[in-house]
């Protein structure tokens, strides 16, 4: 964990500033954002700040990347309270701020003691979550209540509006009209022939929704109509038909036939693609031809109504998509606000509206907040959207404003997040505005790669060699009708971007090894099978060298991680994918679902038969899968024909035991238990975290998922169904110690390293817009103003309109430098090997990555067994033991048995008053016992005006006072004292310890009763509270006291 880039340390406090870091692959970004972090916390405790992490905010893009930050910036505050940082790390972190180590360690212990204490001050998180914490506080602002819920799709909701849309539209004649302006739209325009058009309408609603929350922009659609693009066709098709007739013999004869063909097929309307060329300068006439002068003029006439036509279909088809979008938002709004829920995607959205001109001022935010920041820091900045730094804005400038200060990291190299919103000119745009005290450094030393790896990844993206590149993809599209041509402003613009690719590698990492392989197989189908066996040959040879752990397959899409995860699967290689990691891919998962969907639905013989031919059933009922098989196929002619037959009272009439001593009482009380309650009693009644413990993470995700939405789906019904609808990230147990090979997306890997990467579908696939389902339209957003409208494109636009080229070719080399992002990103995860697989083709076109990659690059560097264990964390954890839960009807019945009297009221409530006041006692010194008690007393009684028995309290309080023999728990001189110390235990069970008091060796127990009404069960109590501080303090000695107020005696416990 010492890896340490080398920052210049001048000046690192300015006051104000904004430092500005370019931190490329592997170079040390997390390192640099916890160094700050941490050189933030001493400087502020250095100046003597109580809280200082309290005016401390970083931002990260992802949970795990929070979670890295955080460990960090731990391992160093305990590395310099403990004198344990390597001195590299220790100079490179106390040296820009003049402070000895003698200083630093005491600073350091205090802010891990101040941490640990106050973690909620501990603000490092991801955007999302700290947009969240504003809305929480600010809800009323945005029409929420303050305790509205967060759901994390929003689909199901666009589904209902539409619908409901729909529905109306049968008694609402503006709903009828809009409808039918979309079908005519979609049938004459878009000439689509689709039999389901609310499919495709709602796909468009979704994409323009996602659109609609990462830039935070309405749309708005263009002035013109369909009716008007329609008419504007026909009077086209009878103009040209005029011109027709005034063609002399001499005409191209094959644009001669093509027009006549389109005159014949065209009555009416058309498609744009389907004219035939009128691009050209002049009319294609053969040379000799008389023509007259109407000819050439009428061509001009056509060409300039075309341009006029492209125009206005490509800014209007998406009119009636924008028109049901708006009234599909209204109602989505309405259902929202009644469920009082707010959208994870739409939180930067919302949280907008808090800084609109009657929105919340900085002061209001921080008083909400509670808490003032003055410094902030931000991760992958070149990802972070527009909409999200908009949000942020207020916050960074008034802290600027009083002397505070703006750190942010990224790699434009790396913004692969477009997609998303994210908007790399932010990176350069914040230095330009803030250049008074803006101060930009750049991370050049790779600290994650061996020699091999960095040189390769040097030479591809050097300038040299996109140079190269580009004009090689140039060549090759020479012949195209439409094609982007770089000029000296895209150079420039690759260069800003990646002049800064060069990276050098570490001392001591010499080796390396890189293997391009290109697939040039005529058919599809063929290139598959030969990057299978490429990938399976591959695997063979690293397994000799490698943990299956070390090893990660990545890819662009989703599917292809399917591919490969069923390439591993079959060959037996353990995978760790979305597939294998999908609750509800996994096989002991679904047993249990089954199981609650016979609970839930008796008469479901299907659910019960699934259930019963399980291994959970086999093992927890202790039956045989063979025998279960045996009985459902017996019964498998009453199954299919016999109407009323119902599988489970078969089963309860040949297994009378299994069903009462497992089933029966949970298929009577079904609807008593809570389903949260009810799962576990089925993991523990049925062994299944005994039997199935590599399934645990499934268990604990079910039990998680219940737990998360038990308020809107208390019930089986609902949850099945929640469950059976629940797609994306949710789904995903998480299997961090897996020895499995990885399989996933580019884009998931991002910020990630592994010591050998396979990229089995390298590619380069320049796509221009955003696609409906079937790929029928393509549209990019353009906006205007502060509105946003969607563009249709076209190539056969280009053609005939400069001013959509011109759009086109913007969004080429936008598409084209996230193209080379996504390959820079895919190529800089290896730390030691790296196989690269070029398939021949990128859907249906050429795959331009073999230009990117040159032929000479085939194979460099060496492979080589390498001892990858000092990059392990060394085991400084306990191993978890198999989580146990009980019956939790039975518990909270016998929980509550002892007090269901009156006069067991008043004994509790004196019992707490005494603790509570005992609690508040701690001295140095017996002398001050007195006055201590005495001031504890009269704090806890004031809160109990109504109690007629308080001199009996003080009484016993001050014959606890002055006994002798009992000092020794309140005066504890140099040791440490806890009072009411909650803990949790092995089991999951919260315990709450009277007074816990530590030394430097010694740990000592005492738990407070009136008398000793149950001795037995008072020591069992105490014996469990020293086994569990035993595991916490395994250095000390631990010993256990009862202290009885009544007798003012103190009995020892033995552990």
């Amino acid at each position: 964990m010492s890896r340490s880039p080398s920052i210049p340390a001048d000046q690192v406090f300015a006051s104000p500033e904004v430092l500005v870091v370019e931190a490329s692959a592997g170079s040390g970004k997390t390192y640099a954002l916890a160094k700050r972090y941490v050189q933030l916390l001493l400087s502020e405790a250095d100046r003597g700040a109580a809280q200082p992490s309290q005016a401390i905010l970083a931002l990260t893009f992802t949970n795990k990347a929070a979670f890295e930050m955080k460990e960090r910036i731990l391992y160093f505050l305990k590395g310099i309270a403990l004198d344990r940082l390597p001195p590299h790390d220790s100079q490179n972190i106390l040296a820009p701020l003049s402070m000895d180590h003698d200083q630093a360690a005491r600073l350091a212990y205090q802010l891990m003691d101040g941490i640990i204490h106050h973690y909620h001050f501990f603000q490092v998180q991801t955007i999302d979550k700290f947009i969240n914490t504003l809305l929480s506080g600010c809800a009323f602002k945005v029409g929420l209540t303050s305790r509205f819920k967060i759901k994390t799709t929003a689909h199901e909701y666009l589904e209902y509006s539409l619908d409901r849309l729909i529905d109306q539209s049968a008694q609402d004649s503006g709903l009828l009209r809009l409808f039918e302006d979309f079908l005519e739209n979609y049938l004459y325009l878009e000439n689509r022939t689709g039999w389901f058009p609310k499919k495709d309408m709602l796909d468009v609603v979704k994409g323009l929704y996602g659109q609609l929350n990462h830039y935070g922009i309405p749309f708005a659609p263009s002035g013109v109509v369909a009716a008007d693009v329609s008419k504007a066709k026909h009077r086209l098709l009878e103009k040209i038909r005029t011109w027709q007739a005034m063609l002399p013999e001499k005409t191209n004869a094959r644009f001669k036939k093509s027009l006549d063909r389109f005159l014949k097929d065209h009555s009416y309307s058309f498609d744009i693609d389907n004219l035939p060329s009128f691009h050209a300068e002049e009319p294609p006439l053969n040379k000799g031809a008389d023509a007259r002068r109407d000819v050439y003029l009428g061509w001009e006439d056509i060409q300039q109504d075309i341009h006029r036509l492209c125009l206005q279909e490509a800014y209007s088809l998406y009119n009636p998509y924008i028109e049901v979008f708006s009234q599909v938002m209204k109602a989505f709004d309405r259902f929202a606000a009644v469920d009082d829920v707010l959208f994870l995607e739409e939180l930067n959205r919302k949280a907008r509206r808090l800084f609109d001109a009657d929105g919340v001022t900085v002061e209001e935010l921080y008083f909400r907040l509670a808490t003032r920041l003055q410094h902030f820091l931000i991760d992958e900045f070149q990802d972070t959207s527009r909409l999200q730094w908009l949000n942020l804005r207020m916050m960074p400038e008034e802290a600027l404003a009083n002397g505070g200060s703006l750190f942010y990291v990224g790699d434009r190299k790396q913004a692969i997040y477009g997609f998303r919103g994210g908007d790399v000119t932010l990176f350069d745009e914040l230095q330009k505005e803030y250049a008074d005290y803006a101060r930009q450094e750049s991370l050049s030393n790779n600290y994650r790669s061996q020699r091999a790896v960095v040189e390769f990844n040097n030479h591809i993206f050097s300038l040299e060699n996109l140079q190269r590149f580009v004009q090689a993809k140039e060549q090759r599209e020479r012949k195209n009708k439409v094609r982007v041509e770089l000029h000296g402003d895209d150079y420039r613009r690759l260069e800003n971007i990646f002049a800064g690719a060069q990276q050098s590698w570490q001392p001591g990492r010499d080796g390396g090894y890189v293997e391009v392989r290109r697939m040039d197989a005529d058919s599809g189908s063929e290139r598959l099978e030969e990057t299978r066996e490429y990938i399976l040959q591959t695997l063979e040879e690293l397994r000799q060298r490698f943990a299956w752990r070390d090893i990660a397959i990545l890819t662009r899409e989703n599917s292809k991680v399917e591919t490969v995860t069923t390439w591993l699967l079959e060959e037996g290689i353990p995978v760790d994918s979305e597939r294998t990691s999908n609750i509800k891919d996994n096989d002991r998962v679904r047993e249990i679902i089954a199981l609650l969907t016979f609970l839930s639905s008796p008469v479901d013989n299907m659910a019960f038969a699934e259930f019963l031919m399980g291994e959970i059933c086999a093992r927890g009922c202790g039956l045989t899968r063979e025998a279960m098989r045996e009985f459902v196929f017996q019964h498998r002619l009453e199954l299919k024909g016999q109407r009323g037959f119902y599988l489970y009272q078969a089963f309860r009439r040949a297994y009378p035991e299994v069903w009462g001593r497992y089933l029966d009482d949970l298929y009577r009380n079904v609807g008593l238990y809570p389903l949260y309650e009810l799962v576990i009693t089925l993991f523990e009644r049925l062994r299944c975290l005994q039997y199935f413990p590599g399934d645990q993470g499934f268990f604990m995700l079910l039990l998680e998922l219940i737990k998360k939405r038990e308020e809107e789906h208390s019930d089986i019904v609902s949850f099945l169904e929640y469950y059976e609808e629940l797609r994306g990230e949710d789904l995903y147990a998480r299997m961090p110690g897996l020895d499995a090979v990885k399989v996933l997306t580019v884009h998931k890997s991002k910020g990630l390293e592994f010591p050998v990467v396979l990229l089995p579908f390298l590619k380069m696939e320049i796509k221009v817009g955003g696609k409906t389902s079937d790929a029928a339209q393509s549209y990019l957003l353009q906006r205007i103003d502060n509105r946003m409208r969607l563009l249709r494109l076209k190539n056969t636009y280009y053609l005939y309109s400069d001013e959509l080229y011109r759009v086109y070719r913007g969004e080429y080399v936008d598409a084209l430098v996230s193209e080379l992002n996504n390959v820079y990103v895919a190529l800089t995860r290896a730390s030691h090997e790296l196989y690269i697989c070029l398939p021949g083709k990128a859907g249906q076109g050429f795959n331009l990555a073999n230009l990117l990659l040159p032929e000479e690059s085939a194979e460099s560097g060496q492979k080589a067994v390498y001892d990858l264990r000092a990059k392990e964390a060394p085991q400084a954890l306990l191993p978890l033991e198999r989580a146990e839960h009980q019956d939790w009807i039975t518990f909270l019945e016998d929980e509550h048995l002892a007090y269901q009297r009156a006069d067991h009221f008043e004994a509790r409530l004196k019992g707490t008053v005494m603790h509570d006041i005992l609690s508040r006692v701690v001295c140095t010194q017996a002398a001050d016992l007195p006055e201590a008690a005495r001031r504890a007393a009269s704090e806890v009684l004031s809160l109990h005006p109504e109690a007629t028995w308080a001199h009996e309290i003080t009484a016993r309080i001050d014959g606890i006072m002055a006994e002798p023999a009992l000092h020794w728990i309140f005066a504890v001189g140099e040791g440490k004292v806890y009072t009411e110390y909650e803990v949790v235990d092995r089991h999951g069970h919260t315990r709450r310890m009277d007074r816990i008091i530590v030394t430097s060796d010694e740990v000592r127990i005492l738990d407070y009763k009136s008398s000793g009404l149950d001795p037995a069960r008072e020591q069992a109590q105490v014996k469990s509270y020293i086994d569990i501080m035993s595991r916490l303090f395994p250095d000390h000695r631990v010993s256990g006291y009862l202290l009885y107020a009544d007798s003012l005696e103190v009995v020892a416990v033995d552990g």
